[in-house]
């Protein structure tokens, strides 16, 4: 076998398991000897000193190509401002600097994925933090242009390999589609881990789904949080567009001095239309175990006769199984 000077991703078979081996290419410096590892790209994606680029943007985005295509994710990292203009922009390895790793308040309470538990803490997260120093920084010259100085292209780490590249921040990410089908699939009780089953058989594997089941399970949270938060603001917002688009539907609101909703009022075309032909309404209204108000149904009736309440009553009492123990009426003569 190769000495540990020359690592690769070769394909090994050991005690019938494959295994790979770490990716990057090892480089040993001759003054400190510290061992690094440097990517192997395309020349098309290599990147070099003096290099320009017209935006800091098009710098960051070939940048983030480069480690893509390495098996590294690259952030953005500090910058010097003279007068409002960034004069020069750092972007770095996401396993640079070191996050020390301080005792946690467990007395925290946060939203976790562990919905079932009634005492929710704050998880500890171990850090990928290595000190990296592998590096790229942009300066701005006098004619717009930002050129590569210094670039340094060392990782004291190795590599994710190709195929596991899907799994990097960097490349995951839920779409539109699907963010829209996790929201369609949860009416029908499905939950975010069986969307992501379903997905991934959809399109051929875990890699070409471009998000894990962990994203799927933040999506769901993060929108349960915002619809527990924001559903009164969601509901007047539906409202105001039915009412831009559809005819003939009513809609009105109240709130308070903090913007919290006092009331509101919406018709659509068909309550219209039967209160314009005189059709009563009738609702059935019950009286749950905390003494409060529950609806059990709704008709609209053309006539109280005590025919028509006969058959109304007939119908809800098919509807639930049985008829209510105790029924109390507003009194109408056609009640008996």
């Amino acid at each position: 076998m190769e000495n540990d000077d020359q690592e690769s991703i070769n394909l090994i078979i050991f005690a019938g398991f494959e295994t790979y081996q770490p990716l990057g290419k090892p480089h040993l410096s001759p003054n400190s000897g510290k061992k690094t590892y440097l990517p192997e790209v395309d020349e098309s994606l290599k990147l070099k000193d003096k290099m320009t680029f017209d935006t800091m943007n098009n710098a960051f985005l070939f940048y983030q190509q480069y480690a893509m295509a390495s098996g590294f994710t690259a952030r953005k990292s500090s910058q010097y401002t003279h007068h409002g203009v960034i004069k020069s922009k750092w972007f770095v390895c996401s396993k640079e600097g070191t996050k020390s790793l301080k005792a946690i308040d467990t007395s925290k309470k946060i939203d976790t994925l562990n919905n079932g538990s009634k005492r929710k803490f704050v998880r500890r997260v171990p850090s990928i933090r290595t000190g990296c120093e592998a590096h790229m920084c942009v300066k701005l010259m006098p004619l717009n242009l930002y050129e590569v100085y210094p670039f340094n292209e060392a990782h004291n780490h190795f590599f994710v390999a190709e195929e596991d590249r899907h799994l990097l921040p960097a490349n995951r990410g839920m779409n539109y589609m699907q963010e829209q089908a996790v929201n369609a699939l949860s009416a029908l009780n499905i939950g975010p881990v069986k969307a992501f089953n379903i997905m991934r058989t959809l399109y051929g594997g875990f890699d070409k789904v471009g998000a894990t089941k962990n994203d799927f399970k933040n999506f769901k949270r993060d929108l349960n949080r915002y619809i527990s938060e924001f559903d009164a603001d969601m509901m007047i917002k539906r409202l105001m567009r039915k009412k831009e688009y559809m005819p003939n539907f009513s809609m009105e609101c109240i709130t308070d001095e903090g913007g919290v909703l006092r009331g509101l009022f919406w018709a659509d075309e068909d309550a219209t239309r039967n209160f314009r032909y005189n059709m009563m309404f009738v609702p059935f209204t019950g009286i749950d175990n905390h003494n409060r108000n529950v609806t059990l149904g709704a008709a609209i009736i053309g006539n109280e006769t005590a025919e028509t309440y006969s058959w109304l009553l007939n119908v809800f009492r098919q509807a639930f199984g049985r008829a209510p123990p105790v029924i109390v009426t507003d009194q109408d003569p056609a009640m008996p």
